[in-house]
């Protein structure tokens, strides 16, 4: 009866920092749309989207498919470490369908589950499938880091005018020496003491699968290069011609130099599925350049739009499995 009980208080104060963070996320989400919308001179919105022609957006759809199909492939390298083998189209339908499901759950982590639920299904290898996942997330983290430094070493003398840009440098130089240090980490007896003693079986067996590919430093650089390659074509490349669609005048370095640091600071989960934060992100770094906040919202809107209906290409396939999909209680 006491575990009962102390189960039943374990899962209500579990609900409760749920809602609690979910609710902290919805007012910095708000407050940042607020902000936004008080920036935006909305009138001049549709003289922006006047100027898009079809044939650009086809282009910038194509260099999004492109990047699913990249990000497919690393995903896939790293099951195969795990030793889940499943055709390639299986990847990329997980990865369009997970980005389907983002649509409608507070944070890209609806998405995840679905991808790691659907690829460990045949096998029951969910603990192996939920860490493949979550090295994908990382790696293509660690890549955004690489690029956002070697752009900025490129434009250094741009760079150094502006201490934000300055900082925020710095931030992500820390963010990738630790990472890469991290990687080199085979064992910390006094660490791997210390979870045994106060984390669960499962959360140690997870923590198990994501060390592992500790041991294979070639599987990991192969997932940050393709990690690379998605990053700059798929995500930088496709937004530089919503840019030029909508009549941005910036240099191609200029450009390059901001965008993975707004890809980072994007990722920051303190807003419902980066909402607000990564328009925020767009007009103050942008900004820095001197492009009008109204013309580069349209911009973020605009991307977050498409990606958002090429996402429902997915509804079938979603459709097919939604009954398999375990529920959360």
């Amino acid at each position: 009866m006491a575990k009962k009980m102390s189960a039943q208080g374990g899962s209500a104060s579990g609900g409760t920092k749920k809602i609690a963070k979910f609710t902290l996320k919805l007012l910095v989400s708000l407050g940042l749309l607020v902000w936004v919308i008080f920036k935006v001179e909305w009138a001049e919105t549709w003289v922006y989207l006047q100027r898009v022609q079809i044939w650009q957006i086809a282009l910038y759809l194509s260099l999004v498919i492109l990047g699913m199909l990249i990000s497919s492939r690393k995903w896939q390298l790293l099951a195969k470490f795990k030793g889940i083998n499943r055709p390639f189209f299986d990847y990329f339908k997980f990865y369009l369908t997970g980005a389907f499901v983002n649509n409608f759950t507070p944070s890209f982590i609806g998405g995840d589950t679905y991808r790691a639920f659907q690829l460990g299904k045949p096998e029951k290898k969910y603990t192996q499938a939920a860490s493949t996942v979550v090295i994908d997330r990382v790696t293509g983290l660690i890549a955004a880091t690489i690029l956002a430094v070697i752009f900025s070493l490129l434009n250094l003398e741009t760079v150094l005018k502006n201490n934000l840009l300055i900082f925020m440098n710095l931030a992500v130089i820390g963010s990738l020496v630790f990472d890469l240090v991290l990687m080199r980490i085979k064992k910390i007896t006094y660490l791997q003491k210390l979870a045994a003693k106060y984390l669960p079986e499962k959360i140690l067996n997870f923590l198990r699968e994501l060390e592992a590919y500790s041991h294979d430093h070639g599987t990991l650089w192969k997932a940050i290069g393709w990690g690379c390659v998605f990053t700059f074509l798929g995500m930088a490349m496709s937004n530089y011609v919503l840019m030029l669609a909508l009549g941005v005048h910036i240099g191609l370095l200029n450009y390059l130099s901001v965008i993975f640091l707004i890809t980072i600071v994007s990722s920051i989960p303190i807003t419902i599925n980066n909402i607000g934060l990564k328009e925020w992100a767009y007009v103050t770094f942008f900004g820095l350049f001197g492009v009008n906040s109204s013309l580069i919202i349209v911009v973020a809107i605009l991307g977050r739009f498409l990606q958002m209906a090429l996402s429902f290409s997915a509804l079938p396939m979603y459709l097919k499995t939604k009954k398999d999909i375990p529920v959360e209680k």
